[in-house]
């Protein structure tokens, strides 16, 4: 752990700052992350994408680890295996640049969570900007199509249903946004759970759940709710004992069937309805594309060059037409050709090999941790750990802001307390 001594320091920039400076900038860049990381740039490219190596120089300039031999070891070691076997070198040195960025990012961000002490105030001010902009965004949903797409994401919802809206305001698409809210939601719910929010109770749990009910992401949905169960499974007893968690999680369950149970009654043709009856049919593409077809693609994607050590960084796309011309003879032009969550882009990328030492690092990191003393980080563990099989991309570092909050000593007024004989 970072010693607290240290909590004075500034993380990205000069160690003169003020802090009121310190404040200000942080307050700033989380806004940049959150809002506006992607605004007018390329796709794939974001202001923290840019601003990553300098991020990262401060930490060596402020001798902080930075596990910079044990990274590079390992990526070079399969950067030379993957020229070896042949790669489109263009997209192999630009997405080589993407995921080194991605490791500078992580690393400053892992210093900054664990030193910054103003955390609660950061969560607070975007919760409410966040939910200023989707008051914003509402009149842009009646707009034309070029106006609403601003602020909105619109596209197939499932089989059947066309054109359907979803909040994202200024993201790359809906699911993203949603990722993006998940360390402020699970936060506010704990803080709900644990009886600290004092004021504006329901205006806050409005704040809360309304961006991601409007965001429609299932994928981050359910991967919540699965939290929730596993959460209430491994601390029954705990739930049982204190009345208020106890009847907070009855409640929400009670409601969520009882909304099911009316839908389907009254509103049986209604477009959440008819996606959840699609996944359950298995006629729904996205959901077959994350959690199906895109392992299926992964591995022979994998196996045109190494099943062991994956076609590397930046070949997805190129090994796609590879895989499609292989496997099912069409010479065409098709819309997708990314591998849509992160545990399957490992294995493409990196084979059997990567996965494994992903899925290692994640349950060392675990224990290294010590993400079971806390309500909050484990929350967030057991959430991004299932969402992997299911969506991301390995370079979001959205994702790995996730990941980073449940490794970091962040927010211990959620600790797990043992109980005395």
């Amino acid at each position: 752990m970072i010693p607290q001594e240290n909590i004075q320091k500034t993380y990205f920039f000069s160690e003169t700052s003020s802090s009121s400076q310190r404040i200000s900038i942080y307050s700033l860049l989380a806004h940049i992350y959150f809002f506006f990381n992607s605004v007018f740039l390329p796709k794939g490219i974001l202001f923290t994408t840019i601003l990553s190596p300098v991020f990262f120089f401060n930490q060596i300039k402020n001798k902080r680890k930075t596990f910079a031999f044990s990274f590079f070891s390992v990526l070079f070691l399969y950067d030379f295996v993957h020229l070896y076997s042949g790669v489109d070198f263009t997209s192999f040195i630009i997405s080589n640049g993407l995921f080194i960025s991605t490791y500078f990012f992580v690393i400053s961000f892992y210093h900054f969570i664990n030193l910054y002490g103003s955390l609660s105030k950061l969560f607070k001010q975007i919760l409410v900007f966040n939910f200023f902009l989707a008051l914003i965004s509402v009149p842009f949903l009646f707009m034309e199509t070029q106006y609403q797409n601003w602020l909105w994401w619109v596209n197939q919802l499932t089989k059947g249903i066309t054109n359907f809206p979803r909040l994202k305001l200024f993201t790359y698409e809906a699911s993203y946004y949603a990722l993006l809210f998940v360390p402020i939601f699970f936060y506010y719910i704990f803080k709900l759970l644990f009886n600290d929010i004092q004021n504006n109770k329901k205006l806050t749990m409005i704040f809360v759940f309304t961006p991601l009910i409007l965001s429609m992401s299932f994928g981050v949905i359910g991967a919540t709710l699965i939290t929730a169960l596993v959460m209430s499974f491994i601390f029954i007893k705990k739930l049982l004992k204190f009345q208020r968690a106890f009847i907070l999680t009855c409640s929400c369950l009670l409601i969520t069937v009882a909304g099911f149970v009316f839908a389907v009654v009254f509103f049986p043709t209604n477009p959440i309805l008819i996606r959840i009856f699609n996944i359950l049919e298995g006629s729904d593409t996205s959901a077959n594309g994350r959690i199906g077809d895109s392992y299926a693609m992964a591995w022979r994607i994998a196996e045109l060059k190494s099943l062991y050590f994956g076609a590397g960084l930046g070949q997805v796309k190129i090994q796609t037409f590879e895989v499609v011309r292989k496997y099912f003879n069409y010479w065409g032009e098709f819309p997708r050709y990314d591998i849509p969550n992160t545990m399957g882009e490992t294995l493409a990328i990196f084979g059997i090999f990567g996965v494994v030492l992903r899925l290692f690092l994640e349950i060392y990191l675990f224990f290294k941790t010590k993400v079971f003393s806390n309500y909050y980080r484990l929350a967030l563990f057991i959430f991004v750990f299932i969402y992997q099989f299911t969506g991301s991309f390995i370079t979001n570092i959205v994702e790995y802001v996730i990941w980073t909050i449940a490794f970091s000593n962040a927010f211990e007024q959620f600790n797990i307390k043992k109980e005395t004989a």
